[in-house]
């Protein structure tokens, strides 16, 4: 693990830059950290650190992934939220300072690199922004060739989002570490032929959708490595489509695999985290960490590979897991039931570090925040 990846995002823009300290340094660091911890709380950072060398915090570190939920705060309209990153950051921001946690992950919606690919949105009052599935930019097979890079800097909604990633650096400084994301290959191409015209084309015609990856990819680690400029620490890969929601593994591995390497190696060139979000049903977390090599991994459910948690962090432990409180209890949980589920994750996954409690998705947009709130009591009282 290299936290010089958080060290010089972080510093960036506040101190002279920072010489590259030595991994032994960094290691001894979050040891002394964790001797802190028993005696002393944290800060977000420290926790944070401590969290990612699997050292024990003063408790597991917390984000209740509120994103677009927390525009309940300052009642700002979806599509205000979706179009506009100072708005965005508004609602980003009001989430963490009304609600708490340790850390950002500015999950916007999965429509801003596909809605500058041409595709047209959909901008409901009540709900997140979406593609109109019934004008799709990719109707029939042959529109995977005739796809065309984009010109980033015209790309205005990924310009917008690059904008929230530089506010909420800014805003949040020292006190918490914000994550940048980027959607996958296969899932903007999925927004732009729908997800079940998508997973027929990957079994028939691979060759035409890996060109279509091939045509996004190139444009997706530009707007990675623009991420990277904004300050951000990390920044979470989307592979939503390696999962049993998704398509079998194999297929995943021949066609977006080696794309979503391409992305990842442009951001740790960069000298930062690369995370691993996937929110599918039995994710594919083996080749996901062979081909991604992340030193994150969020998701929603337990891998194809793992029956049980501790399953889950005895094959996967050695990277940091984020999640995976169930959004349908979020939903319809009360805040003891809440509780209860954060406890038994932080008993199991929380041991030795290593392991950040949230949502295994974002937090559902239009509940009540009272279960977000829980999280962050969870995570103090048994962390």
């Amino acid at each position: 693990m290299n936290l010089n990846r958080i060290i010089k995002p972080l510093l960036r823009g506040t101190v002279p830059p920072p010489r590259e300290v030595p991994e032994p340094l960094l290691e001894l660091a979050a040891s002394a950290i964790g001797l802190r911890a028993k005696v002393m709380p944290l800060t977000s950072i420290e926790r944070a650190f401590a969290a990612l060398f699997h050292k024990q915090p003063d408790h597991v570190p917390v984000t209740p992934l509120v994103c677009s939920a927390a525009r309940q705060i300052k009642n700002i309209a979806f599509k205000d939220l979706s179009l506009s990153g100072d708005m965005a950051a508004e609602v980003f921001y009001a989430g963490y300072e009304f609600i708490g946690g340790d850390m950002v992950v500015l999950m916007l919606d999965l429509s801003v690199e596909a809605a500058d690919f041409g595709q047209t949105m959909i901008f409901p009052d009540n709900s997140t922004a979406h593609p109109d599935y019934a004008n799709p930019v990719i109707k029939n097979v042959e529109d995977y060739e005739r796809l065309k890079p984009i010109d980033l800097k015209q790309a205005p909604r990924m310009q917008e989002f690059l904008k929230l990633c530089r506010i909420m650096v800014r805003r949040v400084g020292l006190r918490g570490l914000v994550g940048g994301f980027v959607f996958g290959p296969l899932g903007v191409l999925g927004m732009m032929r729908g997800a079940e015209n998508l997973l027929k084309d990957c079994l028939l015609y691979p060759t035409e959708v890996r060109k279509a990856c091939e045509t996004i990819t190139g444009v997706l680690i530009e707007y990675a490595e623009a991420q990277c400029e904004t300050g951000v620490p990390a920044i979470a890969i989307d592979t939503l489509y390696a999962s049993a929601s998704g398509i079998p593994k194999k297929v995943w591995e021949a066609i977006e695999g080696p794309f979503a390497r391409q992305i990842s190696l442009a951001i740790k060139r960069k000298k930062l985290m690369v995370g691993v979000h996937n929110c599918g049903h039995n994710p594919y977390a083996d080749v996901q960490l062979k081909w991604i090599e992340p030193e994150v991994l969020s998701i929603a459910h337990l891998p194809d590979d793992c029956r049980t948690d501790h399953d889950l962090k005895k094959r996967y432990g050695h990277v940091t897991i984020i999640g995976h409180v169930p959004t349908p209890l979020l939903i319809h949980g009360s805040p003891q039931q809440v509780m209860d589920e954060c406890r038994r994750q932080i008993d199991i996954l929380g041991k030795d570090g290593g392991y950040i409690l949230a949502p295994g998705c974002e937090y559902p947009p239009n509940i009540p925040l009272t279960n977000a709130f829980a999280m962050i009591e969870a995570a103090k009282r048994f962390g």
